[in-house]
């Protein structure tokens, strides 16, 4: 996996010097460009993921919200049934009282499940686009990047078939140059 390390252990990689070799400093420049982009996609996959770990937590937690509201509505209907049995003993009033009270911790139970769920729903979205957009500067980025490694090819390729037309003028400019 590319990282901050393996970019510095690029970044300090020297390679051998030849008479016809590039020019060090547009290779060391071009590089550093490289490098440089390349750094700016680890920090931002290392963001995005860190993201994503903080989203999966939050589903964890909204998860766990919902067991509990769950077992609140368990709980509340145990409470309305014990309600029932307690309201035919003291009368109907009571049993009206219990019904409401019941019906609206279930009803207040509902509509914090319905938030909870809609906000998960809203989070999963959001890490969804995330996660697209993230996808969409990559191959951006890649594809940028191929196109200015193509470019350098081609003048690469320029410059090698220059040097070798140049051939027999090289030594000739080489001994002039001696002298």
């Amino acid at each position: 996996m590319l990282d901050h390390t393996t970019l510095n252990d690029l970044r300090s990689r020297e390679f051998g010097r030849s008479l016809r070799g590039y020019t060090t400093a547009e290779v060391d420049d071009f590089i550093e460009k490289l490098l440089y982009e390349a750094g700016e996609l680890v920090d931002a996959v290392g963001t995005l993921t860190q993201q994503t770990r903080e989203l999966q937590a939050d589903r964890e937690e909204i998860k766990k919200r919902e067991e509990q509201l769950a077992a609140t509505l368990v709980a509340a209907q145990a409470t309305a049934e014990e309600w029932k049995g307690l309201a035919k003993k003291e009368g109907e009033q009571i049993v009206r009282e219990a019904h409401l009270k019941a019906e609206e911790i279930l009803q207040r139970a509902q509509r914090e499940s319905d938030e909870l769920l809609r906000q998960s729903r809203e989070r999963f979205r959001a890490e969804e686009e995330n996660r697209a957009r993230l996808r969409l500067e990559t191959e951006m980025t890649v594809s940028r990047l191929k196109g200015e490694l193509a470019s350098f090819g081609e003048a690469v390729s320029r410059w090698e078939q220059t040097a070798s037309e140049m051939g027999g003028r090289t030594d000739e400019a080489s001994k002039e140059i001696r002298y």
